[in-house]
């Protein structure tokens, strides 16, 4: 194996999935240094991205068990799904639930317990994961206080190939927890493992909704509201991970109706909103050009049985290769849908195995994070 040719033998452990791969560190020091380059790291996720080989759907129970169970299956360019496997997850809190935020970036997700009291990057195809320190935040005007849990965001600074978590916290009026009159922000860096605080929110006046910062195009978008209002005067503030400058642009429905709620979501590379109204249907809206509030085009009217009290019950995962969208609706029980866009019409999807509530994002195989903490992996199940 000493005379194989290097190019060949990168472009041979490239193919391989990610947990074959590390069996590989072992072999020689040759072969441990090639896997851990960061060239070979890219060029076997890109080949990942591109092939759809090793992608998988990542399960968060949400059945109520402390610890939270995490599920895994296969979610190959067949389009179809393997079968339903338990694996370990790296915040096993007796008492607390583990909640993923966002999407997965890379093959990295970041997970948070239910009262933000640890935070985690992990990637669940090589069980390697990096705990990260939580930040402060300080009362910086009289008659305030703030929040104690932070609204989180998972993003990717490809600029300087940094992985960053963005915490966002709300300044309430003392006399009216309603009413937030400020926020604070700070943002993690993997690579310095340390928090910074950059410029609040350029919206005073607005809170940002819980589990609706999402990550797109190189910048954390939140979703915020106003919160003085009957009315739903909603609009999305988005921070540039590398210039840390912020933009604010519109979200497909107007301010003159209150009988709905939205949730913002990323759908095949685009800002996703849906539109739950309090009876019974959703609608998926998706925004064509990033920034520019007219390209909202309606992707999907989605009935739902009348079930619009949580902002996570209707999910856009993915697009299918024949332009389907894979979408976890959540009434009762969670379920995942087909839904063909031309026919407008929505077929389900028979997974064996599936907890009976659930919250899931897709992930693609990768090596990133192979120098964190290996997790001590129980039996599966």
């Amino acid at each position: 194996m000493s005379d194989f040719p290097p190019e060949i033998l990168f472009d041979i452990l490239s193919r391989l999935p990610p947990k074959d791969v590390i069996r590989f560190l072992c072999v020689s020091k040759a072969w441990n240094a090639l896997i851990r380059h960061h060239r070979f790291i890219e060029a076997h996720l890109q080949r990942s991205i591109q092939t759809n080989s090793f992608r998988t759907i990542l399960l968060e129970s949400e059945d109520g068990s402390r610890p939270s169970n995490f599920f895994s299956s296969a979610f190959d360019d067949s389009e179809t799904f393997g079968p339903v496997v338990k694996i370990e997850q790296p915040l096993k809190c007796p008492d607390d639930y583990t909640e993923i935020l966002g999407c997965s970036i890379n093959g990295v997700v970041c997970v948070h317990n239910g009262m933000r009291k640890n935070l985690a990057l992990w990637n669940p195809s090589i069980q390697k994961f990096k705990k990260i320190p939580l930040p402060t935040f300080e009362v910086e005007r009289r008659r305030s206080s703030f929040s104690a849990i932070p609204e989180y965001g998972f993003g990717y600074d490809s600029a300087n190939h940094d992985y960053k978590i963005l915490a966002i916290v709300n300044f309430d009026r003392t006399d009216d927890a309603s009413v937030p009159v400020s926020s604070q922000v700070s943002i993690y860096s993997l690579k310095f493992n340390s928090w910074k605080r950059i410029p609040k929110l350029p919206c005073d006046g607005f809170y940002v909704q819980t589990g609706d910062v999402v990550f797109l195009n190189g910048a954390m978008s939140c979703l915020v509201r106003k919160s003085d209002s009957y009315k739903n005067r909603c609009k999305i503030v988005s921070l540039d991970l590398a210039s840390e400058k912020y933009m604010e642009f519109g979200t497909p429905v107007g301010d003159e109706d209150d009988n709905f709620m939205m949730s913002l979501k990323v759908l095949g590379g685009s800002l996703c909103i849906c539109v739950h109204e309090f009876w019974p249907k959703c609608d998926i809206w998706i925004m064509k050009e990033y920034g520019v509030t007219k390209s909202w085009t309606l992707l999907f009217p989605f009935e739902n049985g009348g079930m619009a009290y949580s902002n996570r019950y209707c999910k856009p995962l993915v697009f299918s290769k024949e332009g389907e969208m894979l979408v976890l609706v959540n009434v009762e029980r969670t379920t995942v849908f087909r839904c063909d866009l031309k026919k407008k019409r929505a077929k389900q999807v028979r997974i064996c195995g599936l907890p009976t509530s659930f919250n899931g994002t897709i992930c693609v195989g990768s090596l990133s994070l192979l120098d964190g903490d290996l997790m001590t992996v129980g039996r599966q199940q």
